[in-house]
């Protein structure tokens, strides 16, 4: 597992034992799915950032800036990081809500004062994601099910769609602290302004989907977004519209930002703490989901503390030079590999066309109508909402379509931090409630020889001895389950127990701590308790507990390589124990087994 500064290094060494094998053809490759990934991503980011509520020129920083990073630290050499669409609303609802919180901002600075926590939830986040690689969680991806983030997907892509509908009608609307969070809110705001619809703005968001969609049934890699905001552009020039007709995007600065530093209070800080570990979150697990579809695809690997570290740092640099919050984009990713990418440099090459269309094109931007990019976004939306999962999860588990459920309802009606995080709670608390369960058989051979697993008695009958396999996460969950078994079994006479551990993945203390109280119950009462099928870490964890002492070295068997090693001399050490010599071969039938049950 790698720790501190491999983090850092690792991925350096791989820059430079990529740039050791360069070669035209992978120069070709990069530069080409460069160029084809940045005409994708200048309208996109420059929605995401009227996502977010900031200056779309913001976007087109962020995706400049955070690519060239990601390249050089990813775990997936071609996941593209960028602005995108969660993330971006996340933002919003964050720093929405903050603001109406504070209060006491005038007005003529209220713009900057946001800009400037958008910028600071970027460090936020990237500092959060720092500190968790080093702590080692990326693999706790793996606890959060597809359910969660289908739900909270989709429930972004009605949030998105909606949100876009003023700018596709040729309005404003501005936020206010009264209005309700989520799809409510919008609604609230959206009505009072109906009566504002631009005929101009309909018709060339209109336009703008039948010129994506179009472009799209054409070939995958024609650029349609680019292509429609070029199109509607030139209507706008061509027609003289102004900002009387409808809303434009406005003049963008030809220039990247300064390096600064985000300049926020410690009230805002500790304000914006719940939105930056909402984002921090739902980072690792989109660039992760994203890394491994690529993975698949490329025969490569992704290690999820890497991607993490990669995310946190990208973010963390990119906030000294304006980037709001970024993350992997999946239809980037796709498109960087499906237009021929070779290695990682490629996202090097999309940060720097897309800054050569800033610097060359950010004076015509003037004419862009925020219709067109309402178009793409609506378009955007629909995509996030993953219909067939919805229909397979229904069809298929109770379980997960609840939790699918619930994270979209909850995004639709909640602030977005808190959608996020209940997603999350409610996937834990149903994981928690499945593992709480204590998996454990009795084993009892057959006449024709096999085991056969049955059942465990609520009390023992006759037996002796009683072999008993346990499965799965030996924690505190399972802890009093497992000793109200286990006592009411010794209560029926049983002298000794067998315990099968070779099918556990771990014990925690207070699993420990119950079979250590059996351990000395059965002892004053001349019983014996026989661990069998213990791996090396499940050993070393025992020894450093004390079971041991308490059981007995001579009771504890580790794992074997042959088959039913540690079991066999299990029982030959329970039959040690009882004085009694007993012919297994012997055993025939069920009624011969009523003295012995046994697990191998």
């Amino acid at each position: 597992m790698q720790t501190g500064l491999p983090l850092l290094t690792d991925p350096l060494r791989q820059v430079v034992r990529t740039a050791r094998q360069y070669n035209v053809s992978r120069l070709r490759g990069d530069a080409m799915a460069g160029i084809t990934v940045a005409c994708v991503a200048v309208p996109q980011s420059m929605a995401y950032a009227i996502i977010a509520g900031v200056p779309p020129v913001y976007g087109l920083y962020t995706v400049i800036i955070q690519s060239i990073i990601g390249a050089l630290f990813n775990s997936q050499p071609l996941l593209s990081v960028g602005p995108i669409n969660t993330q971006s609303l996340l933002v919003a609802s964050t720093v929405t809500q903050v603001m109406a919180t504070l209060g006491g901002i005038n007005p003529a600075v209220q713009g900057d004062v946001y800009l400037q926590l958008v910028i600071a939830l970027t460090l936020m986040k990237g500092l959060i994601q720092i500190g968790f690689a080093a702590a080692h969680l990326g693999a706790l991806v793996r606890y959060v099910s597809t359910s969660v983030i289908v739900g909270f997907t989709a429930g972004a892509g009605v949030l998105i769609g909606a949100g876009q509908i003023n700018g596709f009608l040729g309005f404003e609307v501005q936020a206010s602290s009264n209005d309700w969070p989520g799809l409510i809110g919008t609604m609230q705001r959206l009505s009072p302004h109906l009566d504002q619809v631009s005929g101009w703005a309909v018709a060339l968001g209109a336009a703008t989907i039948m010129i994506v969609l179009g472009a799209r049934r054409f070939s995958k890699m024609a650029p349609g977004p680019l292509i429609a905001i070029v199109a509607t552009a030139v209507m706008v020039a061509a027609r003289g519209l102004t900002e009387t007709d409808l809303t434009l995007i406005g003049d963008l600065p030809a220039s990247l930002q300064r390096p600064a530093t985000p300049l926020v209070s410690g009230t805002q800080l500790q304000a914006l703490l719940p939105g930056a570990l909402a984002l921090a979150v739902l980072g690792l697990m989109e660039a992760y989901s994203i890394g491994k579809s690529l993975a698949a695809k490329t025969g490569t690997h992704i290690d999820a503390n890497q991607e993490l570290f990669s995310q946190g740092l990208t973010n963390t640099v990119s906030s000294f030079f304006g980037c709001i919050p970024g993350s992997g984009s999946f239809s980037r990713s796709a498109l960087n590999h499906y237009a021929g990418a070779q290695t990682r440099f490629a996202g090097i090459f999309n940060g720097a066309f897309v800054l050569v269309i800033l610097l060359v094109l950010a004076r015509w931007a003037r004419f862009v109508p925020k219709s067109a990019l309402a178009g793409i976004l609506f378009i955007i939306a629909y995509q996030l909402i993953d219909w067939r999962y919805f229909v397979r999860v229904a069809r298929s588990n109770r379980r997960d379509a609840v939790v699918c459920a619930i994270t979209f309802f909850a995004t639709l009606v909640l602030p977005l931090a808190w959608a996020i995080h209940v997603g999350i709670l409610i996937n834990i608390a149903l994981y928690v409630q499945r593992t709480s369960r204590l998996h454990a058989a009795e084993m009892v051979r057959t006449p024709a020889g096999p085991f056969i697993e049955k059942p465990i008695p609520d009390r023992a009958g006759n037996q002796r001895v009683m072999f008993l396999g346990v499965e799965g996460e030996l924690f505190f969950g399972i802890a009093d389950e497992l000793e109200r078994k286990l006592s009411s079994l010794a209560s029926g006479g049983v002298r000794v127990f067998i315990l099968r551990l070779k099918r556990t993945h771990s014990i925690d203390s207070t699993v420990l701590q119950v079979l250590d109280r059996f351990a000395q119950h059965l002892n004053e009462h001349d019983g014996h308790l026989i661990l069998c099928g213990v791996r090396d870490d499940l050993l070393e964890v025992i020894r450093r507990y004390g079971l041991n002492r308490t059981i007995g070295d001579e009771n504890i068997f580790e794992a074997g390589f042959g088959v039913f090693t540690s079991a066999k001399r299990a029982l030959a050490r329970a039959q040690e124990l009882i004085d009694e010599s007993i012919d297994l071969d012997a055993i025939d039938g069920e009624d011969d087994l009523e003295g012995w049950s046994y697990e191998i």
